[in-house]
């Protein structure tokens, strides 16, 4: 298992970007190579750059030949930067996962996402009203700490990709989250020693949510990750970042 240090600064924080995507990823831009995304990584003073590229059903891709290529890339640039090669994995479903125990403990870095209900194969809730989400969320994430898999879990109840809901249906599935059941289900990750990420972008697309999440985290005690999910290289660094997250929170 792979854990940064316990530490609640925003500053500190940001300086281990654990969610990025090279070309590898189809969603990320033909300029993020290995190499160049370490160079901005560098002109950031980044610590850790966690290389997460998606490993989804649907998407015929080699997650285990990509990174032996990442690897053996990284063995040949030198870089005071902590960089860890594994994969944005995907639990899709209540036990469901995309790749199997002996692959996961092959990457650096595994980080899971649970939340992709608008790729085909996702599992879906019964009930697909807000609160039928949260509770599904809630499950999906359950079971997987049950396991040892996950280093971190991605995007942490992100609704960005319920595409059939509109914004204010997205912000009530996260309304539909009591405190004690956010607080439950993170207390479970700190004890199954997995780290839960602040993720930019649903970080300030959902600032009540996020505000809540953190402060609920901080008094659990849970070990946070920072992730921009970068698709291009000006994603890499975390210029500007901790200050717009500091005024939300």
């Amino acid at each position: 298992m792979f854990k940064l240090e316990k530490t609640y600064d925003i500053d500190e924080i940001v300086r281990n970007n654990m969610h990025t995507h090279t070309f590898f990823s189809r969603c990320a831009k033909p300029e993020m190579t290995l190499r160049a995304m370490i160079a901005e990584a560098e002109k950031a003073g980044l610590q850790t750059l966690a290389v997460t590229d998606h490993s989804d059903l649907d998407d015929n891709i080699d997650t285990y030949a990509n990174t032996v290529i990442l690897r053996t890339q990284l063995s040949g640039i030198d870089t005071p930067v902590r960089v860890l090669i594994g994969s944005e994995l995907s639990a899709y479903g209540i036990g469901k996962y995309s790749e199997t125990e002996e692959m996961c403990r092959s990457l650096d870095y595994r980080s899971y996402s649970h939340s992709h209900y608008h790729l085909d194969y996702w599992e879906q809730p019964e009930d697909r009203s807000a609160r039928g989400y949260a509770k599904h969320m809630l499950a999906v994430l359950d079971a997987l700490l049950d396991t040892d898999r996950a280093d971190s879990i991605a995007h942490p109840f992100s609704p960005e990709k319920m595409n059939f809901f509109n914004e204010a249906e997205k912000a009530a599935v996260l309304a539909a989250l009591t405190d004690n059941e956010l607080g439950d289900i993170l207390a479970k990750g700190e004890r199954a020693g997995c780290m839960w990420e602040l993720h930019a972008p649903t970080f300030f697309g959902f600032p009540a949510f996020s505000k809540r999440f953190f402060h609920i985290g901080k008094e659990v005690g849970v070990h946070f990750s920072f992730g921009t999910d970068a698709h291009t290289l000006d994603g890499i660094g975390a210029a500007g970042y901790a200050e717009r997250m500091k005024k939300i929170l």
